[in-house]
């Protein structure tokens, strides 16, 4: 049974990559370092203590990672507020999912930058729970992060659905125990999201998806 399903939110909820790269460029540009699509793989789906560390050491920068990391958050919030929107299919997906299941969000980024982008968004009021990476002591692909979701909601990880697009956060959910579907997108389309149940090109697959499934329960 279907009792909850949990969003990542970076590539999925919003199209945040794109922005998290830009920050990223940018930032080791003016610093002098080395930019390369390693650096951008090696960071997706980690939380801001994990990603801050591999970009210092990847890009080979001369600073505390914790410096880096406090200033790639500042530029990555700075675009975020300007450009942020719903990826395509989120609000009918969400309003699809209203009132059936708890809602929830799961994700590597600081809780307090969560809700402040969902606010952005006009989001924030459909999901119940949300987890920040800052409130767990392992990143993805740990399944910590989903299992204390999974806690808060008081819904056995069996009865939850996972929506990620990297394999970090696919395998996140996997080891939970429960069942992941993936969201290909441009900044994803070469990795590998096997561990999903299935993989959709949007949220409007998603929503489909669970439409066939809800119908079944009926």
């Amino acid at each position: 049974m279907i009792r909850a399903v949990i969003f990542d939110m970076d590539g999925v909820i919003i199209d945040s990559e794109k922005l998290y790269r830009r920050a990223c460029t940018e930032l080791v540009s003016e610093l002098g370092g080395k930019i390369s699509d390693e650096l951008f793989e090696k960071q997706m789906g980690l939380k801001m203590s994990q990603t801050q560390r591999v970009i210092v050491q990847t890009a080979g920068l001369d600073m505390e990672p914790e410096e880096f990391g406090r200033r790639y958050m500042e530029r990555y919030l700075e675009l975020a507020r300007e450009t942020v929107v719903p990826n395509i299919g989120l609000i009918e997906l969400l309003d699809f999912l209203y009132g059936k299941v708890e809602l929830a969000i799961a994700s590597s980024t600081e809780k307090s930058a969560v809700e402040e982008l969902m606010k952005k968004i006009n989001v924030l009021e459909y999901f119940s729970v949300i987890v920040g990476g800052d409130e767990v002591r392992e990143s993805k692909p740990s399944p910590m992060i989903y299992q204390r979701a999974s806690r808060l909601l008081g819904i056995a990880p069996e009865d939850c659905i996972v929506i990620e697009d990297s394999p970090n956060g696919i395998r996140s959910g996997f080891m939970a125990g429960m069942e992941v579907l993936g969201v290909r997108h441009e900044e994803n389309i070469d990795l590998d999201l096997s561990l999903s149940k299935h993989v959709f090109d949007n949220l409007n697959g998603v929503r489909e998806y669970l439409e066939k499934r809800f119908d079944s329960l009926i």
